[in-house]
């Protein structure tokens, strides 16, 4: 998952800098996308939301790097959520 390599201490700072701050805004618009998805279907945007705030926050390198752990975490939560412990043949719900 891309949000737990930006959540590394040296590799995900030198990513974003390396990156000119480019792949935040790449991340920001892929988290509004899943963010509008994820409420036009009544699914759980906590995730979303919290990857959309951390993207905003990323400038400040402590606070950013923790933000991409959390956004990490509720993105893998929903996921388990949504398709139980494994993704192929899991069950899922209606």
């Amino acid at each position: 998952m891309f949000e737990l390599i930006l959540g590394l201490p040296l590799l995900g700072g030198m990513v974003v800098m390396g990156s000119g701050w480019g792949i935040s805004a790449v991340m920001f618009a892929l988290h509004a996308v899943t963010l509008l998805l994820s409420l036009q279907h009544r699914q759980s945007f906590y995730g979303s939301l919290a990857g959309l705030v951390t993207c905003l926050l990323v400038s400040v390198p402590v606070i950013g790097m923790f933000g991409h752990w959390v956004a990490a975490v509720l993105l893998l939560v929903s996921m388990v959520d949504r398709y139980g412990a494994g993704m192929s043949g899991g069950y899922r719900h209606p």
